[in-house]
C-alpha cells in the first residue's frame, strides 16, 4: 500500500517539478516586445502630426522661424525620451516572466508538498490503514498450522485490532462477525455471543449468521438448547430449512430430546451440501449411524483393515481415501471414509451413513469391491502417482467378517 502511495506521489511530482525546469516559454516575451513596439510606433505618428500643425503655424504666420526650430527640437527630445532603450525592454519583459513563473514555482511547490501530507493524513483519518493490517494479518495466520504458538498469537493480535476498528465502526458486521469466530476458536462462548447478537441486529435475515449465533448460544449454555439458543435455531431455520449448519444444530437438539428420526433427517439434509469424506461429513454420519442404532435399525456394514505396504515411502499429512463402490459397476464411491497416512494401520466401518449425496446407499448393492488410496495432490479423484489397493469382489450378504485391504502399489 504504501509503496503504491509513493509511486502516485513520485508521478504527482513528476507533473509539478516538469514546468520549473524546462525551457521558459517564449511567447511570454514576443508579447512584452510586441507592447514596446506599439509604444513606438503611436508616439512616431504623434511627433509626425505635431510637426505637420507646426509647420501650418509657421506658414500662416502665427510663429517666426525661430520659434518653429525651438518648437520641433522639443518635439524630437520628448520622443527620443518616450522611446525605452534595450535595456529597460530587458529588465521589463524578465520582470514579466519571472512574475510568471515565479508565482506558479512557488504555488506548485506548495501543492508538492501538501499533496503527500494531506494523503498521508486522510488515509490516517478514514483508518484504511487498520484495514490493510487486519487484512493482512488474516493472511498470515491463514499460512500458519492450527494450535501452534503463532496461530494462537495472530488470533490475539486480530481480536485486538478488530476490537479497536470497532470501536469507531460499532456496525461493521465483517468484523463482528470476524471477531465471534475467532472468539469462538478461543472458547470465549459469552464474548462470542455477545460479538453475534450485534451482527445479528444489523443482519437479521441473513440465515448463516443466525445459526452461528444460535451455535454460540448453545456452547454458552453449557451445550444445551433451553431458552434461547432454541428459539434463535428456530429463526435460523425459518429463514433458510437448507442451511446447513441449522440443520447440524436441529439434528444435535433432535437426538438430545430422543426424536431420533428427525435428527437422521436434519443430518441427511445437511450432508447433501458438505463435500464426502470432509472431517464434517464423517462426524454427521456417525451421528446418522447412532440415532439410526437408536432406533433398533439392522445396518448393513463393512468392517475393513486398511495397511500399506513397507515397500512404498508416503509423507505424513497424505490423505488416504477408503471406500466401497459397486463391483464392475458405476465408478462413483457408495460409502467413504477420510484418514491420513500416519492413522495407518487402522480399521475402518463402511455402511449406509458415509454415503455420496444423492448417491446409493451401500445396504442396496450385491457385490462391493473396497479401495484404499493415498492421495497425493489431497483430492478424491484419482491421479497418476497416486498409491493404492484393492480388495476385489466381496458379497453384501457375507459382511461379518472384516476384510484386508493394502496399499501396495502406484497408480
Amino acid at each position: 500500500m504504501w509503496t503504491v502511495l509513493a509511486l502516485l506521489t513520485l508521478l504527482a511530482a513528476a507533473f509539478v517539478i516538469y514546468p520549473l525546469v524546462r525551457k521558459p516559454v517564449r511567447p511570454v516575451v514576443d508579447k512584452t516586445e510586441a507592447t514596446f513596439d506599439l509604444v513606438e510606433h503611436k508616439n512616431v505618428e504623434l511627433f509626425k502630426e505635431q510637426l505637420l500643425e507646426l509647420k501650418q503655424q509657421l506658414e500662416d504666420g502665427d510663429i517666426k522661424e525661430s520659434q518653429y526650430s525651438e518648437l520641433v527640437s522639443e518635439q524630437k527630445r520628448l520622443l527620443l525620451s518616450d522611446a525605452p532603450d534595450k535595456d529597460s525592454r530587458d529588465s521589463l519583459s524578465h520582470a514579466i516572466a519571472t512574475q510568471k513563473t515565479g508565482r506558479g514555482a512557488w504555488l506548485l511547490m506548495v501543492c508538492l508538498l501538501l499533496v503527500p501530507l494531506v494523503a498521508f493524513g486522510l488515509y490516517q483519518v478514514l483508518g484504511a490503514s487498520d484495514d490493510v493490517e487486519i487484512a493482512e494479518l488474516l493472511e498470515a495466520r491463514r499460512t500458519v498450522s492450527l494450535g501452534t504458538e503463532d496461530y494462537s498469537v495472530l488470533s490475539k493480535t486480530i481480536q485486538s485490532r478488530i476490537s479497536r476498528k470497532l470501536a469507531s465502526e460499532a456496525d461493521n458486521v465483517f468484523y463482528l462477525v470476524t471477531l465471534a469466530r475467532l472468539q469462538m476458536e478461543d472458547a470465549n462462548f459469552s464474548a462470542a455471543t455477545a460479538s453475534y447478537q450485534k451482527a445479528v441486529s444489523l443482519a437479521p435475515n441473513d440465515a448463516e449468521l443466525m445459526a452461528e449465533y444460535a451455535q454460540a448460544l448453545y456452547f454458552a449454555a453449557g451445550s444445551k438448547f433451553e431458552g434461547e439458543a432454541g428459539l434463535v435455531l428456530d429463526n435460523a431455520l425459518g429463514l433458510d430449512p437448507g442451511n446447513r449448519t441449522a440443520l447440524g444444530l436441529n439434528g444435535i437438539r433432535a437426538f438430545e430430546s430422543g426424536d431420533y428420526q428427525l435428527a437422521v433427517r436434519s443430518w441427511q439434509l445437511a450432508l447433501q451440501s458438505i463435500p464426502p469424506g470432509s472431517p464434517q461429513a464423517q462426524a454427521l454420519q456417525s451421528g446418522i449411524l447412532r440415532a439410526r442404532k437408536q432406533l433398533g435399525e439392522e445396518l448393513p456394514s463393512l468392517t475393513v483393515k486398511v495397511a500399506l505396504s513397507p515397500d512404498l515411502e508416503v509423507t505424513p499429512g497424505q490423505v488416504v481415501y477408503v471406500f466401497a463402490r459397486e463391483w464392475q459397476g458405476k465408478p462413483m464411491p457408495l460409502a467413504v471414509a477420510r484418514l491420513l497416512v500416519e492413522d495407518l494401520p487402522t480399521t475402518v466401518i463402511l455402511d449406509d451413513t458415509m454415503a455420496m449425496p444423492g448417491g446409493a446407499p451401500l445396504s442396496s448393492i450385491d457385490s462391493v469391491e473396497v479401495v484404499a488410496r493415498v492421495s497425493l495432490s489431497g483430492s478424491a479423484i484419482p491421479s497418476a502417482g497416486d498409491l493404492e489397493g484393492v480388495t476385489g469382489e466381496l458379497e453384501m450378504g457375507n459382511t461379518k467378517v472384516p476384510v484386508q485391504v493394502v496399499i501396495d502399489h502406484q497408480l
